[in-house]
């Protein structure tokens, strides 16, 4: 379809993407501005900073979850403090992670767009040259609506979050557990369990996952490099995007952002990325399921609801919030585990089976860990009966503890798969 070219119109384009691209210059993102404008959004929406009553309520909490961690799991705390932050503060701390995440991202899409407008359909060679400064300006406004996108995830991902680990990957400093108390007071009015109840929860999950990624000196790197080996590969569709660029009216700026919203960062999976899925998948699922279990244990006659609220979690982690399943559009990449309930009975198998001591030692090394061919498959929570020889694998796992304060169950320290 053959649209009539104003060139009064193409100047008032310009002009008005000029406004929408300021601040993001030639990156793929212009992260400065998107943050900006997620704290601005959060701020306006209600961002109050956390007083000294939420600070010493989270800090009470974590507290008593590192004492109750302590007799059931041997992965250490790093560190004996807390940190409670208000939505605005959880988006600073975790935006150089998504910058990691969804830069390959975008600089793929901003070249496949570059590729593609001087093929749209309908433009003879005459609107050519009028369009040329629209072409020039391409880049600069994939970031802007890349920017604008990130800055709309960031803020309504920090309004569902109820920690730093709330979604399964370490998405900044491990070391200190950290919650928004705010939206886990959100989080408890849709639950029929005392609020106070549901902060001590939430404070075990986090302690334990802080305790996990900051003492499996592998896992971290494992899985932020699966993630960002998908993203770096993603395949955007030029033909979508050559009949996307096509359906542009340009005498109507709107069109441009249907457009760019309309489909257009699709991936195509390939061979690699697929095989980073996996790998994400997995690792997503077993930190899931240590979790569970090591909260399960040390909750045990602590926190009467402790059932519903496992329950809610995993239901939860499985389905993904809205906010998150922004991120999952944006990146081509949902991060929730898939096999939640299957990772959760190998744990708890191993506690039965071994101890807290071998089941911990299993994250000693990432091939002691079960494949996601193997939790899909009930026999093989059958075949765990016996602890696997580890001695031919390089241990770089977990950071070991004193002796004194390792809880073993009577069982050796080999691990068993």
């Amino acid at each position: 379809m053959r649209y009539p070219i104003d060139p009064s119109e193409i100047g008032k384009l310009l002009s008005q993407l000029g406004q929408m691209m300021q601040g993001a210059g030639n990156a793929p993102v212009g992260w400065s501005a998107a943050v900006n404008m997620a704290r601005t959004n959060v701020v306006q929406a209600g961002d109050p900073s956390v007083n000294d009553s939420e600070i010493k309520e989270i800090n009470t909490n974590v507290q008593l979850a590192q004492t109750w961690l302590n007799g059931v799991t041997t992965v250490p705390a790093a560190s004996t403090t807390s940190k409670a932050w208000c939505r605005s503060e959880w988006i600073e701390a975790t935006v150089s992670t998504w910058q990691k995440i969804v830069d390959p991202v975008a600089q793929r899409v901003q070249n496949s767009m570059s590729n593609s407008l001087p093929n749209i359909p309908g433009v003879d060679e005459s609107q050519q040259e009028m369009l040329k400064p629209l072409l020039d300006a391409l880049k600069p406004m994939s970031a802007a609506m890349f920017s604008m996108q990130i800055s709309n995830g960031l803020a309504a991902l920090s309004s569902e979050v109820l920690c730093l680990t709330d979604i399964g990957i370490p998405l900044g400093d491990t070391t200190t557990p950290a919650l928004i108390p705010r939206n886990i007071k959100e989080f408890a009015k849709g639950l029929t369990i005392n609020e106070s109840e549901i902060i001590a929860f939430v404070a075990l999950r986090e302690s334990a996952a802080s305790r996990l990624f900051s003492s499996v000196n592998w896992l971290a790197p494992t899985l932020l490099g699966a993630i960002e080996e998908y993203s770096s590969q993603i395949n955007v569709d030029s033909n979508r995007i050559s009949e996307l660029m096509g359906q542009i009216d340009p005498t109507n700026p709107l069109s441009i952002q249907e457009a760019l919203s309309g489909g257009l960062f699709e991936p195509q999976l390939n061979a690699s990325q697929t095989a980073a899925l996996m790998r994400t998948e997995r690792l997503l699922a077993l930190i899931e399921g240590w979790i569970y279990e090591v909260v399960n244990i040390a909750a045990l006659g602590r926190l009467p609801g402790i059932a519903a609220l496992q329950e809610a979690m995993i239901r939860r982690r499985a389905s993904g919030g809205p906010a998150e399943k922004t991120f999952g559009a944006l990146i081509g990449l949902e991060l929730r585990p898939k096999l939640i309930r299957e990772a959760a009975q190998f744990w708890n198998k191993q506690t039965l089976t071994f101890g807290t001591n071998v089941r911990d030692s299993l994250w000693n090394h990432p091939d002691l860990l079960p494949s996601i061919e193997e939790l899909q498959d009930p026999q093989f929570f059958n075949k765990i009966q016996a602890p696997l020889d580890i001695s031919s694998l390089d241990s770089a796992g977990i950071a070991p503890k004193e002796p004194d304060d390792q809880t073993d169950d009577g069982n050796s320290s080999s691990a068993s798969k």
